[in-house]
């Protein structure tokens, strides 16, 4: 190869290499032995003693502080010929693993650690903090790196901690019968500086006291005066500060003080009773009564002393409860809100029970599970023993006065008038009495007339009659007033004044009742008579009523009778009956349309109205009689009571009254007895009950015998029971009472052990651990324990409590508790190994001991400990660069294991990782170790050694498995002089024309300067003569390099230049560097050039080549530099695409298809005297593959050629002789080799070293060629490359170096990483370019990936028979013969592919550890689909189980717009795709996880998202699964748990090559799976099926044909099955609009009631009748709706057809004329009560 030719190609090369790697992604490095770690510690490990620092120093206190150095082009070796260097100025996290400290940055990478709480822990594990400094570095386009040190703070104690009340505030009991001298309870304290407590008490008590040491309560007097109130003390814990260090300031005792109970308990024998004669009074409330109100005052006494009272629960009362007073407690019973008696639902009576319960040992109270009633469902009740029932009646105030509906009257009087001329209304709001109006006159000397005071009733005096009447004292005219009967009474604001008027002309009244008690009716019935006659109106025997009610119209139009009611706002359960006539007589009566209660209300006042002109009116009273139908009532279903055992004679247990809600006695009289039938005989001879429901018993019960009594009392009422079929008998309740025996703590308590018990427990067990649990009996089942520690608890390093008892069982038999020893304090087996516990028990009167033996078995809790020199940190040494010592000059390394017993220690050295300490090693000797230095001894200089070495050594107990203590320790290396000055600012170029050229030269000496190592230089050229160095003595070593004559790039475009550097000391070598011609401007003409570009790209990848460089335009030119400055312009291309030509590369805006192209080029290059121009013809051949090419591609490495001299035909057609190579030792044809990627492969040289001479570089580069043969598997051309290498180079002068080259063999991964191969299509070509061609290959990355080395996917753990792994790249495979059909395989027979079913509903679910996604990781598969409609879900990995925000959580779907839907943890982070899915099209999707930031590949596309990784530690790959195709929804909570997806298995489709962490999913073995199979795609949807005529044409039909027909021929089906549908809808509607109207009311009939208040005859809708005809239409008839009360009641009275009741109705309301309708003016006045009442009325108001 000729110097010029050298010299252009390899210009070339380094500037492509920087071209096509920049379109490369975030991958891997791609050389072996990287450094990835993260910024250099200045030290591995951090120590901190006390001479500094305390547990008891402030907040913000320095510890220590270390510096950063960030990695860069000269450490951290990543990208660096990709045009990928390191941040100038780094950007630099650190976090610490212990939160208890910061990190603060200082300034230039360095950092101070201080402490963020104090004090300190000193009990810390070994009394120390261990945690991990971790940096880590940022860069732009590439992952970060971290690298962690250790941080040691080594404790002393200084005493900052009080001590601590185990149990705040804790509550002692004792008896008031305890003897003197017993000790009943244990104050519980505790130091965590582990110092020794003593006790005090104040005030000090006369019959108390406290062991100063032990905590323990003691009785010293006996208790002679008993009180409720329990003692009240002060304890003060004080420490000793024994735990002060020497080192530590301001160390001294310290102390807390609690507050202790000490209750006396007194012997209850007694249970409380309530005096003052309170059960079963009954109260009245008014409802103004204000909350708060005072209702009675409630007193129970208990001779005992302690008493508590409360109320079931009530919201509207409150009982406020006094202080006791001796053995009496008074409360009083209030309000806790307002009332409102007129309110609609009101409660108005209210049966409360009040309850009164001691408060003494053992407590004589009740329980239930109930825990609130009310006052109509009465369940249990809880803790009460004396029980009262009172009765609390609201009372009405007399709130609102009466109102006339009309003030002004103006009546005429004709002959025939009934006896009532008319009644006067007056409404009054009011309710019950204060609602009852009474009428007067108010105007003296009315003549003829009255008024009727009850009913208001304008009536004759005695004796007047119409005869009597002289008409010349008319019109008579006087004013009415109304007074209802409330307290105090309240009289109408407004009285009404009557005009009445005399006709003579004997005019017939329009109506009058035949029988004249039908106008003033009074009937008593039945509350029950709904019940008892539904079918006939009310009658009274007794009055001789019949229920018939007559009356005359002397008009032709009829009118019916209506009932109203006076008070509006009650109910009214009475309406008319429709009347039966006989020519002009109307017989009607009253019906009863609802249920009766006379509890509630026991009189009704209706108003009879017949409406004519004049109107005629009547009245009528119905009082109800009451029933025997209410039950007596208990305030609760059942109830437990404790009563003592042991007494004797006549004596009460509890009283428990029932009430009886009936009206009069004896209906409401209620008995009481011990149910008979439900009761044995022993209950029946041992209790009774009296007539005040108190129970009582003659009986002393004994616990041992029988500890429990269930009591059946019956309460009945004092009448048969009301009922259609009564036999007679009372009603009856029945209540439950169950009493429980108790004792009055005469038994003592016993533990469930009775021996001593021996316990053995470790050193280190942690505070608050339970080792011991103890069972405590007593017999006594209301025991109260007290349980503590007697003696033996040294340093108060024990607890004894009670954990659980059994005093909530109301069924116990005997109380028990469960009590637990633990440890509260530090243990230390070198201190003490042995503690011996006395633990107690005390139920206020007994005590119960037993003996503890604690022993400590030793645990490894100390640390090791270095003995260094007083006053000094770490262990210093000093030696010289390149040495070889054994053993170091300085201390020996001492350490101690201080633990009892002692352990073997072992010895290692820590690095800070960035170092190189492999020539270190130790020589250890028992606990002693020095360090020695083996060849070839420690590196000073750059670009890896260093001027000192910091690392520690670690001190590891127990033989090396325990725990383990650091040092620091330093290594100073001197400088030798072992380095010669070397050139060191590359690039050197030298333009070309110029005369006696020259360049600056530096030249660098990596020896120490302090050390005279370096300058002056001598320095001076070897070879070629031409070149000179000027001067050659250099004292700051830089000279000018000189070249004698003029360059010329016509001779040569780069020259290499031997020189040699010589020292002060006289250290030299000789080094060849690279010097580059440079291109200049010249007037040289251009002439016409070809080239020709080979382009191949994955199907549908071809945006990829849009818009990029596609190799330059070459025509015959000396200015190969200035390519830019030519112009340039696209004369013509073949096939009609478009291409553009910039800085002189070749490009298309368009997408390229497969085919040729011929391109024109019009090139014009600028000279002095013009332009010459010259075309440029390049000729492109652009092929296609599929996706799939790429997976099986195989790989062969070639060293000595560059990718550009593998193309570039003026070298030899390098690249055919290697496809021939390939083809003669493969068996092939070489046209059956297809090329798909040629790239070089990335060496790291360091830059502070000059670059190699272009020849050597070349030597020394490689070069990968990525090719597919569609005969061989991948592994099997490999093999045979690898078998084969040297015939490449001995049969066609190719240097082979390796086949398939797995690039994760001796690859070094970050710790917690591990290495996997993987291969990804990038999203850019991979363009080289020469003069004469360019390849445009696919950029295939075969990537060593760290990933995650926790959570990743791994190989078979059994792998298939007969598989080979080959040992040159470590790779396996497998033949898999059985499983062909389902092919494609992966290397251990996975099967690659699955097919989902069309018709949707289908997916595959597998095991969440073949698919990991915690960074670092990487996935990918492939898919198509069959038509551009579908959707759904393709990929999803996550939990199947709430909660779902969890970083396994990922999806991917198509959307109804056609795209790809990403999700990321829960939609915290969704996003769509912007290319769109096409049909029968596959497409790659790939994701790359580096820390919290995701790269996503889809074919060409390329995105980048950030997730938050805050679940990282919490992941667990066995709770997630993955889903393929959809997620299951039948019996499946997964679908339910990922709402946001669009649609959840509707994916139909395939999916292929699912590859994570460099291994593949095997499709062939899913968890479960429904429409779905394995293996490969089916054609149908990859739309590759044809189908052949069976006629001589041979015409292909392609299958989707065949769909489109079936489609349409559906369409037209269903068109036609739409018409019938339609046809027969219109059919069916023309026939039910003949029956709409007669339907409508028939379903009025049964469900519309007038809701207007007119009238309420039958169940018609006569809301029709209340308008107007004009206004009618069907939606009216329709417009009111009602429901009736009882549904299944229905009046069967004699009832016209309803068709001729309508017409009827309408024609009389067309006979009223609108001008005569007074509803119209009256509908505004008074309450709207009555108006309707009224249109016989002329009003003179408007």
């Amino acid at each position: 190869m000729s110097v010029v030719s050298s010299i252009a190609l390899l210009i070339s090369v380094e500037f492509l290499v920087v071209l096509s790697q920049s379109s490369q992604g975030d991958i891997a490095d791609l050389f072996y032995d990287v450094n990835f770690n993260g910024p250099l510690f200045n030290q591995p490990v951090y120590t901190v003693t006390t001479s500094n620092f305390t547990i008891a120093s402030p907040i913000n206190t320095t510890l220590f502080i270390f510096n950063l150095q960030p990695q860069s082009i000269f450490t951290l070796p990543s990208y660096v010929l990709a045009a990928r260097s390191l941040n100038s100025i780094a950007e630099i996290g650190v976090t610490l693993s212990d939160s208890t400290f910061r990190a603060d940055f200082i300034s230039n990478f360095t950092y101070r650690v201080v402490n963020k709480i104090s004090p300190l822990n000193y009990f810390s594990p070994y009394h120390r903090y261990v945690f991990y400094i971790t940096a880590t570095q940022f860069f732009p386009n590439r992952p970060s790196t971290s690298s962690t040190a250790i941080a040691q703070i080594d404790l002393v104690n200084c005493n900052v901690y009080a001590p601590l009340f185990i149990i705040a505030n804790p509550t002692f009991s004792i008896s008031e019968a305890a003897s003197v001298g017993t000790q009943f309870g244990t104050v519980f304290a505790t130091d965590a500086d582990n110092d020794s407590i003593t006790f005090s008490i104040s005030p000090p008590p006369i019959q108390f006291s406290i062991d100063q040491y032990t905590g323990v309560l003691r009785l010293d007097q006996a208790l002679q005066t008993i009180t409720s109130i329990p003692l009240i003390f002060n304890v003060t814990a004080t420490d000793d500060a024994s735990s002060c260090s020497p080192t530590c300031s301001n160390c001294g005792q310290l102390s807390s003080t609690t507050t202790i109970t000490i209750a006396i308990q007194t012997t209850n024998t007694q249970a409380p009773r309530f005096l003052n004669q309170l059960c079963g009074s009954t109260f009245s409330l008014l409802e103004t009564s204000q909350s708060g109100t005072n209702i009675t005052t409630v007193a129970a006494v208990d001779n005992d002393l302690a008493v508590g009272s409360s109320i079931t629960a009530y919201s509207k009362f409150q009982l406020l409860q006094y202080n006791q007073t001796n053995n009496i407690r008074i409360a009083q019973l209030q309000t806790s809100e307002t009332f409102s008696y007129s309110k609609p639902g009101t409660t108005r009576v209210w049966y409360l029970s009040i309850l009164a319960t001691d408060l003494g040992t053992p407590s004589l109270q009740c329980n239930s599970n109930s825990q609130q009633i009310d006052y109509i469902n009465h369940d249990a009740v809880s803790f009460f023993l004396a029980i009262c029932t009172v009765r609390i009646n609201l009372i009405e105030a007399n709130i609102y006065a009466p109102v006339f509906t009309i003030t002004k009257w103006n009546i005429t009087i004709y002959n025939a008038s009934n006896p009532a001329l008319i009644r006067i209304v007056a409404y009054d709001a009011d309710l019950g009495t204060s609602g009852i109006v009474d009428y007067y006159i108010g105007t003296l000397n009315v003549p003829y007339f009255t008024i009727n005071k009850t009913t208001g009733a304008i009536i004759y005096q005695a004796g007047v009659t119409f005869s009597n009447l002289n008409s010349t004292l008319f019109p008579v005219q006087f004013t009415v007033f109304a007074q209802d009967r409330g307290i105090p009474p309240r009289i109408s604001p407004a009285n009404a004044t009557i005009t009445l008027y005399l006709d003579t002309s004997n005019a017939i009244y329009p109506a009058v009742w035949l029988n004249p008690t039908s106008g003033e009716l009074n009937i008593g019935i039945s509350e029950e008579f709904f019940a008892m006659y539904p079918m006939r109106p009310v009658f009274d025997n007794n009055r001789n009523f019949n229920g018939s009610i007559i009356y005359q119209l002397n008009l032709q139009s009829p009118s019916l009778m209506i009932v109203s009611n006076l008070f509006p706002g009650t109910n009214t359960p009475f309406s008319a009956i429709t009347p039966t006539t006989n020519n002009n007589i109307f017989t009607s009566g009253i019906s009863v349309t609802s249920t009766l209660d006379a509890e509630i209300q026991d009189s009704y006042l209706l108003q009879l109205f017949i409406n004519t002109n004049p109107s005629l009116s009547g009245w009528t009273k119905i009082t109800l009689s009451d029933e025997n139908n209410k039950i007596p009532t208990f305030s609760f279903s059942t109830l437990d009571m404790n009563i003592l055992g042991d007494q004797v004679g006549l004596r009460a247990i509890a009283q428990i009254p029932a009430f009886d809600r009936d009206l009069t006695s004896p209906n409401n009289f209620v008995q009481y007895s011990i149910n008979q039938a439900l009761n044995g005989a022993m209950i029946i001879n041992q209790f009774f009950i009296d007539n005040s429901a108190t129970i009582w018993t003659n009986s002393t019960f004994a616990l041992q015998n029988q500890s429990s009594y269930r009591i059946i009392i019956t309460a009945y009422d004092g009448a048969p029971a009301w009922s259609l079929t009564s036999n007679g008998s009372s009603n009856t309740q029945n209540f439950q009472l169950n009493l429980f025996i108790v004792g009055n703590n005469n038994n003592s308590p016993n533990f469930n052990q009775t021996v001593p018990i021996n316990i053995s427990i470790i050193e280190t067990t942690a505070n608050g651990t339970g080792i011991l649990n103890l069972t405590v009996y007593d017999l006594d089942v209301t025991t109260v324990l007290n349980i503590g520690i007697l003696s033996g608890n040294t340093k108060n390093a024990f607890l004894f409590e009670m954990i659980l008892d059994n005093s909530d069982d109301p069924y116990r038999t005997e109380y028990q508790a469960i009590c637990q020893l633990s440890v509260v304090s530090a243990l230390d087996y070198e201190n003490i190994n042995l503690y011996t516990l006395v633990l107690f028990a005390f139920d206020s009167n007994n005590l119960a001991t037993i003996n503890i033996n604690v022993n400590l078995l030793p645990n490894n809790s100390k640390a090791p400990v270095f003995n260094l020199q007083p006053g000094t940190l770490s262990y210093q040494y000093v030696v010289k660069e390149n040495q070889v010592v054994p053993v170091l000059n300085g201390n020996s390394i001492v350490a101690n294991d201080i633990n009892i017993p002692a352990t073997p220690l072992v010895f290692s050295i820590i690095s800070t990782g960035q170092e190189s300490l492999t020539s270190l090693y130790l020589n250890q000797s028992n606990n002693t170790v020095t360090i020695g230095i083996g060849s070839p001894g420690l590196v000073r200089d750059p670009p890896f050694g260093y001027s000192i070495y910091n690392f520690s050594i670690r001190a590891t107990d127990q033989n090396g498995t325990g725990v383990s203590t650091y040092v620091p320790v330093s290594i100073s290396v001197l400088d030798i002089n072992n380095n010669e000055p070397i050139p060191t600012n590359w690039p050197w170029i030298m333009n070309e024309g110029i005369l006696n050229v020259s360049i600056l030269m530096i030249f660098t000496d990596f020896d120490d300067y302090a050390f005279n190592n370096t300058v002056p230089f001598t320095v001076q050229v070897i070879s070629p003569p031409q070149f000179t160095l000027i001067p050659t003595l250099s004292f700051n070593g830089t000279c000018t390099l000189q070249y004698n004559g003029i360059l010329s790039r016509s001779v040569a475009k780069n020259v290499t230049v031997t020189m040699m550097g010589t020292d002060v000391k006289q250290f030299s070598v000789n080094i060849s560097i690279p010097i580059i011609v440079g291109d200049v401007p010249n007037n040289d003409p251009i002439s016409d050039g070809s080239k020709t570009i080979t382009i191949i790209y994955v199907n549908n990848y071809q945006e990829s080549l849009q818009s990029v460089n596609l190799g330059s335009v070459y025509v015959v030119n000396s200015n190969d530099w200035f390519l830019a400055a030519n112009g340039y312009s696209v004369l013509d291309v073949s096939n009609g695409q478009t291409f553009n030509v910039s800085q002189g590369f070749l490009s298309t805006p368009t997408l390229l298809y497969p085919g040729s192209y011929t391109v024109h080029i019009q090139v014009k290059k600028n000279l002095v005297s013009g332009q010459s121009a010259a075309i440029s013809t390049i000729n492109i051949g652009v092929t296609s593959i599929d996706s799939e090419f790429v997976r099986q591609a195989s790989t062969i490495r070639i060293q000595g050629e560059t990718p550009e001299s593998l193309i570039d035909p003026t070298l030899g057609n390098r690249l055919g002789t290697l496809l021939n190579a390939l083809a003669s030792i493969l068996g092939v044809s070489s046209n059956l080799i297809n090329i798909l990627a040629i790239r070089p492969v990335l060496q790291y040289r360091n830059p502070i070293y000059p670059p190699l001479p272009f020849d050597q570089a070349k030597q020394a580069a490689l070069t990968d060629v990525v090719f597919y043969l569609t005969s061989l598997t991948k592994e099997t051309i490999e093999n045979t490359i690898d078998n084969n290498l040297s015939l490449f180079s001995s049969s066609f002068g190719i240097t082979a170096t390796a086949s398939g080259p797995n690039l994760c063999i001796n690859y070094v991964c970050p710790f917690g990483t591990i290495c996997r191969l993987s291969r990804s299509i990038m999203s850019l070509p991979s363009t080289i370019d020469t003069n004469l061609t360019s390849f445009v290959g696919i950029n295939i990355i075969d990537s060593p990936d760290c990933v995650n080395a926790t959570w990743t996917t791994n190989p078979p753990s059994s792998i298939p028979p007969n598989c080979i792994t080959y040992s040159f790249n470590n790779s396996t495979y497998c033949p898999c013969t059985s499983l062909q059909f389902l092919a494609p395989l992966g290397p251990y027979c996975e099967v690659l592919g699955a097919t989902f079913s069309s018709s949707g509903g289908s997916y595959a679910v597998f095991d969440g550890t073949k698919f990991s996604n915690l960074a670092p990781a990487r996935f990918s598969f492939d898919f198509t689909i069959p038509d551009s409609s579908t959707i759904g879900v393709i990929l999803l990995c996550g939990l199947d189980t709430s909660p779902i925000s969890d970083y396994f959580w990922i999806a991917v779907e198509i959307v109804s717009t056609r795209r790809l839907r990403f999700h990321f943890r829960d939609d915290t982070l969704t996003f769509d795709t912007v290319i769109m899915i096409n049909a029968s099209i596959w497409y790659h999707i790939e994701y790359q996880y580096v820390d919290s930031t995701i790269l996503i590949m889809v074919n060409d596309e390329q995105y980048v998202v950030t997730v938050n990784n805050n679940s990282i530690n919490i992941n667990n790959q066995s709770l997630a699964q993955l889903y393929l195709g959809g997620l299951p929804m039948t019996n499946s909570l997964i679908a339910a748990l990922y709402p946001t997806l669009s649609s959840v298995n509707t994916f139909r489709g395939c999916i292929r090559n699912v590859l994570s962490n460099g291994f593949y999913l095997d499709m062939n073995n899913p968890l479960a799976s429904s429409n779905s199979n394995s293996g490969p795609c089916n054609c149908s949807i990859t739309n590759s099926c044809t189908t052949t005529s069976s006629a001589a044409t041979g015409i292909i039909v392609p299958w989707y044909v065949w769909l489109i027909i079936a489609l349409v021929l559906l369409l037209i089906g269903m068109m036609l099955l739409v018409a019938v549908l339609i046809c027969f809808r219109h059919r069916r509607l023309r026939k039910a609009r003949a029956d709409a109207y007669m339907s409508n009311i028939q379903n009025d009939r049964i469900n519309d009631k007038d809701t207007s208040g007119e009238e309420d005859n039958l169940s018609y809708n006569l809301s029709i009748l209340k308008k107007p005809i004009y206004t009618l239409s069907d939606g009216d008839i329709n417009s009111s709706i009602w429901t009736t009360s009882h549904g299944d009641r229905v009046n069967s009275f004699a009832r016209a057809p309803f068709n001729e009741y309508v017409n009827r109705k309408l024609s009389e309301q067309l006979s009223i004329s609108l001008a005569d309708d007074t509803q119209k003016y009256y509908a505004d006045e008074g309450d709207n009560t009555l108006t309707y009442d009224l249109s016989s009325i002329n009003s003179s108001e408007r």
